[in-house]
C-alpha cells in the first residue's frame, strides 16, 4: 500500500497514476494472460471514456474501475473464486490512503464487483455501467475473437466446435464457467452461449450503439467458420 497523500492528484495525473498501479500490481500478481493484459486495460479506458462523455459518470470512478478491473484474475486462476470480486478487494486495499479520493473507494469496488458477464446481473451504478459496456465492447468485433483464441488456445482447445451434444439450453452464468474447462470448448461455443444478442444487454445506449457493428462482424465470423469447418464453402 502506498504512504498516505495529503492533496489529490490532478485529472491527468490521476489516470496516469492508476494505470501504472494497475501495470505493477498485475506484474507483482505474475498473470501471463494476454487476454487481459495492459493492452486490454488501455482498450478499455478508451472506451470507457467515450462512453462516459456522452452518458455521464465520475470519471475517477470510471478510471480506477477500469485499470483495477482484471486484477484479481491471476488470483482466481490459482485459487479459485471470482475475480471479480477478488479485485473490488484488492482494490480497495491499493487504493486506500493513496492519493486516490478516498471517499470512493466503495464506488469503485462495486464497480468492479458488477462487471462480470457471467454474474448474471446488471452493474449497479452508472459507474458500473460504463465499465461494464466498455470491457463487453472489447469481447467484441475483430479484437473479441482475437481475445477468445487467446483464451482457449492457452487451454488447448479447438478451433472449432459445435455445441456439445449433452448441454440443455439455456445455461446458467455458472455452468459457463464450468464448461470452459472442457477439452471440446472452444470460442463458437463461447460464443453462441454467451453473446447472443449481446449488443441489447449493455447497460447505456451508447455501449449499445457502439456493440451492433462488432457484433455483426463477429456473427459473419462464426457463420463462416462453422461453414469451413463443415466443409461447405
Amino acid at each position: 500500500m502506498s504512504e498516505a497523500k495529503e492533496e489529490q492528484a490532478e485529472p491527468a495525473e490521476l489516470r496516469g497514476w492508476l494505470l501504472e498501479l494497475a501495470r505493477a500490481t498485475m506484474l507483482r500478481e505474475g498473470g501471463s494472460d494476454v487476454a487481459h493484459d495492459m493492452d486490454h486495460i488501455l482498450r478499455v479506458m478508451t472506451l470507457a471514456e467515450t462512453i462516459q462523455r456522452r452518458e455521464g459518470g465520475e470519471l475517477s470512478v470510471i478510471w480506477a474501475a477500469v485499470a483495477l478491473h482484471d486484477i484479481g484474475q491471476e488470483r482466481e486462476r490459482r485459487q479459485g473464486g471470482d475475480h471479480a470480486l477478488i479485485g473490488a478487494q484488492m482494490a480497495a486495499e491499493l487504493l486506500r490512503g493513496t492519493i486516490f479520493p478516498q471517499e470512493a473507494i466503495p464506488a469503485v469496488q462495486e464497480a468492479i464487483a458488477d462487471h462480470r458477464l457471467t454474474a448474471g446481473r446488471r452493474p449497479r451504478s452508472l459507474e458500473g455501467q460504463v465499465l461494464y459496456d466498455a470491457d463487453k465492447l472489447d469481447a467484441l468485433g475483430a479484437i473479441g475473437i482475437g481475445r477468445l483464441y487467446m483464451i482457449t488456445g492457452r487451454r488447448g482447445q479447438r478451433v472449432y466446435a459445435p455445441l456439445p451434444e449433452d448441454l440443455v439450453l439455456p445455461l446458467t452464468p455458472l455452468r459457463v464457467r464450468e464448461l470452459r474447462d472442457r477439452p471440446d470448448y472452444s470460442p463458437s461455443i463461447e460464443f453462441r452461449l454467451l453473446f447472443t444478442d449481446l449488443p441489447e444487454r449493455l447497460c447505456t445506449d451508447t455501449g449499445r450503439q457502439l456493440a451492433r457493428q462488432r457484433y455483426a462482424f463477429m456473427c459473419e465470423f462464426f457463420r463462416r467458420l462453422e461453414a469451413e469447418a463443415r466443409g461447405e464453402c
